[in-house]
């Protein structure tokens, strides 16, 4: 604890003996959770470990099974799935059904209605494991037993996986390629409680006869149900096609706001560019005037400057004159002077 903020769940649900801790460990490719087969259930508290796949980390959540004969056991179980979905909300889920010479155990069906109904499940993120499946079964025993899944859980199960009973340690690395590639293909999603998971010890017989009766009203009329069975697919496949067409839409949609964004963007770099090119047109007029007019006065004051200084010019040769002139009367004053005398 806590995971990556990055990881993404894979809640492994399941009741007890349905090989949850066998198939944990599969995907993790090492021993992390203990297992092994005895009357009681191993996995007592949820544990937690993290595996990555193609730079995606997955943190892979191991829980207790629900079902168990005491009622204390049960909600100790209830709790401890309660935290593995608090913790990691956006997960993928996957059930673990046991099956019993081929046949789906009633009581893990039991175990996913009360789930189910706790926490909504969605057929995009939900993974559907049946385990321990017999490698010569017949061959229409997966569709068979799709048929029936669908039948008794009611949703369309696109991410259904069958694994084969391992009899050699080497079939573990083709089983862990099936797990991890159908687990990888589901879609994560936001799992939220929307009521506690209602189950009580005293119900278990009576909802396990109840499923076994409905067990048996699908092989009596096998061909209605694999109707409606093909009734949710095409419901599936019709709210794909109609999320496709949203996403499309949406995609389009925001692709024309991004184009109408750029050209509104661009319609404002060209005003602005344009804004900045009359300001700096306008700036060099003032400029040109402003010199334009600083020379004016320039040539203005010289004028002056050489206005005044002909004027002075003119006025020390009009006064040298006039001293010369003087001179002279005076010098002839004197002359007259000494002649009257």
């Amino acid at each position: 604890w806590p995971p990556s903020d990055n990881s993404v769940g894979v809640i492994i649900l399941g009741n007890s003996g349905a090989g949850k801790s066998f198939l944990g460990n599969v995907i993790l490719g090492r021993e992390a959770f203990k297992h092994q087969y005895q009357v009681d259930a191993v996995t007592i508290k949820t544990e937690y470990q993290e595996s990555s796949y193609n730079g995606q980390t997955y943190a892979i959540y191991n829980i207790p099974g629900l079902i168990e004969a005491e009622q204390e056991r049960i909600d100790l179980n209830k709790r401890e799935i309660d935290v593995s979905f608090r913790q990691h909300p956006n997960a993928v889920v996957l059930y673990v059904f046991g099956a019993n010479n081929g046949r789906i155990r009633n009581e893990d069906v039991v175990a996913f209605n009360a789930i189910n109904t706790a926490y909504p499940l969605s057929d995009k993120s939900l993974v559907v494991v049946v385990n321990s499946v017999n490698p010569n079964r017949p061959n229409d025993y997966e569709a068979t037993t799709r048929t029936r899944l669908s039948s008794l859980l009611k949703m369309h199960l696109p991410h259904l996986c069958f694994a084969n009973q391992i009899n050699q340690p080497s079939e573990k690395k083709s089983l862990r390629e099936q797990l991890v590639q159908t687990i990888t293909c589901a879609m994560p999603k936001i799992h939220k409680k929307v009521q506690e998971i209602n189950l009580q010890a005293a119900e278990i017989s009576k909802l396990t006869k109840q499923i076994a009766e409905y067990q048996k009203q699908i092989d009596q009329h096998r061909e209605s149900y694999r109707l409606e069975v093909e009734k949710l697919k095409k419901e599936f496949e019709e709210r794909e096609r109609q999320q496709i067409e949203r996403e499309r839409q949406q995609k389009a949609e925001q692709e024309a706001r991004e184009r109408q964004l750029r050209a509104e963007m661009e319609a404002k770099e060209r005003e602005r560019a344009e804004r900045e090119r009359r300001q700096k047109a306008e700036q060099e007029a003032r400029e040109r005037q402003l010199r334009a007019e600083m020379e004016a006065k320039e040539r203005e004051r010289a004028e002056r400057e050489l206005q005044q200084r002909a004027e002075q010019d003119e006025f020390r040769r009009r006064l040298e004159k006039q001293q010369q002139e003087a001179e002279k009367e005076r010098k002839r004053l004197e002359d007259e002077l000494k002649r009257l005398k």
